[in-house]
């Protein structure tokens, strides 16, 4: 089956990310590219951006009004890579004109209220949701998933992880990965970061955050104009794991079988390879196809979406209480912002 596909927000995860490079990063993209999907229309409310991205992509349909679009065009899979203030809307708009998959860019929503809403939405009409958390479709994440439950490094002493860019713009691909890699969260500690994220309503926050079988992690933010940094750092009792979250790369560190005068000491073993795999948004909607056609569950849906915004919220919540935050919250209405 050939699925008609529509892209909802032509900026640079939508449209424009493919321009200067070789490699396809961008929904568009995605969707042009595969034998599955013919990219039928495209949205935004920047007419000259419409005009460039529908020229490149030889598409005709061009609208600056998604409810337009939906209404006339009837997409069977949309992608909304828009403000995370209108998903909620739009999700709506979509599920009115039978819209089966949704390809939705991180967060999921702009509070946790939305985002129950919107999961509600989607499960009730048995539209399938995927949430771009593009780590989930790169196989070397669960190979170091398997590395951890498996005590490959021992037991985890603590994990630190440093980033910029914002708490809910990157602060999301970050807690999504923690969830995935460590569990559900006990409770968050924040305070706003001397370190600026310079957008004045997406913060960078120094956080500390215990998970309920008590492993601790450290986010430690930078300031991304001087140079940017994604890294998380996991001590095991017996090694130690350096993952590069922008390159998807693992250093590995083990105890040196020679002993030193004072301590033990680690030293750099390979960590096991993955096959080489297409790109991660190329992966997500070959997931998501599989999803809609029910031949296998989506790797990152409205359940785990709203996990990774709960953190975020409750890392805000923290910073501007000065308090510390218990999970899971029972207020579900404080508003976030994000690119």
């Amino acid at each position: 089956m050939v699925y008609k596909c529509a892209v909802i927000g032509c900026g640079r995860i939508g449209c424009s990310f493919d321009d200067d490079s070789k490699l396809i990063r961008t929904h568009a993209g995605a969707y042009y590219n595969n034998s599955k999907t013919i990219l039928n229309a495209l949205c935004d409310i920047d007419k000259s951006r419409l005009l460039k991205y529908g020229k490149k992509y030889h598409v005709t349909n061009l609208y600056t009004n998604y409810k337009e679009m939906l209404r006339k065009e009837k997409p069977e899979l949309i992608s909304i890579c828009t403000l995370v203030d209108t998903h909620h809307k739009i999700v709506s708009e979509a599920i009115k004109n039978s819209v089966r998959g949704i390809f939705l860019e991180k967060p999921v929503a702009n509070s946790l209220s939305n985002a129950r809403k919107i999961n509600n939405l989607c499960q009730k009409n048995n539209t399938t949701l995927l949430i771009d958390y593009q780590r989930r479709f790169i196989p070397i994440y669960y190979k170091i998933k398997k590395w951890i439950s498996t005590r490959k490094f021992g037991n985890i002493q603590n994990v630190t992880i440093y980033y910029g860019g914002g708490i809910a713009n990157t602060g999301s691909h970050i807690f999504d990965m923690l969830y995935f890699l460590f569990g559900d969260v006990k409770k968050i500690n924040a305070k706003k970061s001397s370190n600026f994220s310079h957008n004045l309503y997406d913060p960078n926050l120094d956080i500390e955050i215990i998970f309920k079988n008590n492993i601790t992690c450290l986010l430690r933010s930078i300031d991304v104009t001087n140079y940017g940094i994604l890294e998380m750092d996991i001590f095991g009792t017996s090694g130690r794991l350096i993952m590069d979250m922008v390159n998807h790369t693992v250093n590995n560190y083990v105890i040196a079988k020679k002993k030193s005068l004072v301590y033990k000491q680690l030293v750099t073993k390979k960590f096991p390879t993955t096959k080489k795999i297409d790109e991660p948004i190329v992966s997500g909607l070959k997931h998501l196809l599989k999803s809609m056609s029910k031949s296998k569950s989506s790797p990152c849906d409205g359940n785990q979406g709203y996990k990774s915004l709960e953190l975020v919220v409750a890392s805000l919540m923290s910073a501007k209480k000065n308090k510390t935050m218990h999970l899971p919250l029972q207020s579900l209405d404080y508003v976030i912002s994000s690119k």
